[in-house]
């Protein structure tokens, strides 16, 4: 990331702000219109903004294949999981206000909880410690034949907890209950909550929550590819395109407003971004790689808070924020497993080779086989049981919370532990966790029967492993 910081001084300073942008253009285009051509992408918008200028803001393919009917910068995408940090947001307003505290318990919005759910807070709801399943693991047919919030919320009362909450971390659908709770508090809508009090405020005009009900101009067509041909998102009741997790419908030149409100405190308070930004913590007091409504975790040599959306209506999206350096990538598009996460790498990777994704680096020689043996039967020590590698987990603060043996298979029978690349920052610094990280070691790794994954080691200055990401 340095060299990108240095790439862009040197075209600030001396290069003509025409030439700049030109240039800057022309490398964006060629790597989202590859992507767009190696993934079936029917449309995408992107935007590439650093210290609020925004460098690139571009539209590209189509918004409906049937009428091909091109992408505009006023094409709405339903963005999905990136809805979380929008939910969380409107949380921190309401606790800015005093009218909920966020180690609330549950049990103070709602009656007839199940056991155990008397531990769950606020909190925990938006940074996943809660326990709850995420109910997007289920099938279609649960999303189309659930109608209304009170159909869904009961479906998840009936279902068991994964831990004691604050136990561990586990993706879940948490913000749902979040939604339910911001209309409790505030006696409006979620929906109408959003746009009245983050949306209209941010100037974000062409935001709203979806409602695939209602004819809404400009809307997107949702995607999925199967056997090579291009098929309709899969259908589902508005209610469950509606919820306070998934709900948010945008454009990429409202999210760049999204994203310059979260960099100047225009909505929230300093104390609440702190809060919004800072890794959450489990009972034991180990950090977590999810603060509220954001994944965070380092990348290289820089911190990354990002949040990507899928789904399965066809939809996939991200935005990547690199504080350090002031840079933002949101990417949005109308096809279920574009890669958008990939795409916004690729775009990273423009600007400096240590920031390319690991599957395009060039391998080079290991210069320590020592080091490599050692980080190898680290890596084969996750997968021995169940209950250390849980534990291993929570003290790398890995977006990982094994369930059942099979999800060890990763870690067994490792046939190819290949070295591609060190990273050596100029003096040890801390990672977003607070940990000293002297190298970082990226790896190839296929297991039996388990695709080829990248791995990347970070090491303190004594050589222990302080935090491990797979990146593909």
């Amino acid at each position: 990331m340095r060299r990108f910081i240095f790439f862009f001084l040197f075209l600030i300073i001396f290069c003509p702000v025409f030439s700049q942008n030109k240039y800057v253009s022309f490398r964006i285009d060629s790597a989202v219109r590859a992507a767009m051509a190696e993934r079936q992408i029917p449309g995408l918008q992107v935007a590439v903004v650093k210290y609020g200028i925004v460098l690139k803001k571009g539209s590209y393919g189509v918004a409906n294949l049937e009428d091909r009917v091109p992408v505009t910068d006023s094409t709405l995408f339903p963005i999905a999981s990136m809805s979380k940090a929008f939910t969380c947001a409107a949380i921190l307003l309401l606790m800015e206000e005093g009218k909920l505290g966020i180690d609330d318990s549950v049990g103070k919005y709602f009656e007839s909880l199940p056991a155990g759910w008397e531990a769950i807070t606020i909190r925990k709801l938006m940074n996943h410690t809660s326990g709850l399943r995420d109910d997007w693991d289920e099938n279609d047919i649960f999303f189309k034949t659930n109608t209304s919030d009170s159909a869904f919320f009961a479906a998840l009362k009936a279902a068991p907890l994964k831990f004691q909450p604050g136990q561990a971390w586990s993706y879940s659908c948490g913000p749902f209950v979040l939604g339910l709770i911001i209309a409790k508090v505030s006696g409006e809508t979620y929906a109408d909550f959003m746009k009245q009090r983050i949306f209209n405020k941010l100037g974000m005009n062409n935001t709203r929550v979806n409602d695939v009900e209602v004819v809404i101009p400009n809307r997107a067509a949702g995607y999925r590819l199967k056997d090579n041909l291009f098929y309709h998102g899969k259908e589902i009741s508005a209610a469950a395109q509606a919820r306070g997790d998934v709900g948010v419908l945008t454009t990429v030149s409202d999210m760049i407003k999204w994203y310059t409100a979260l960099q100047n405190g225009s909505l929230l308070q300093k104390k609440s971004m702190e809060l919004m930004f800072a890794p959450g913590l489990l009972q034991d007091g180990n950090k977590i790689s999810y603060g509220m409504g954001w994944f965070m975790n380092p990348y290289r040599d820089q911190t990354l808070i990002s949040h990507n959306g899928g789904f399965r209506t066809g939809f996939s999206s991200v935005m990547d924020m690199y504080p350090e350096d002031h840079v933002g990538i949101i990417i949005l598009s109308n096809r279920q497993g574009a890669g958008t996460s990939l795409i916004a790498k690729d775009i990273v990777g423009l600007f400096g080779p240590d920031y390319a994704r690991a599957s395009k680096m060039d391998s080079v020689p290991d210069p320590d086989s020592a080091r490599t043996a050692y980080l190898k039967n680290f890596y084969l020590s996750m997968g021995l049981n169940l209950d250390s590698t849980r534990r291993i987990a929570r003290q790398l603060h890995m977006k990982y919370y094994p369930e059942e043996e099979s999800d060890l298979e990763r870690f067994r029978n490792v046939t190819d532990f290949t070295f591609v690349k060190a990273i050596q920052p100029s003096m040890p610094k801390s990672d977003i966790f607070g940990e000293q990280v002297q190298g970082i070691f990226i790896y190839k790794v296929k297991c039996e029967g388990q695709p080829t994954g990248y791995f990347t080691f970070f090491l303190d200055p004594a050589g222990k492993p302080v935090y491990l990401e797979k990146e593909e």
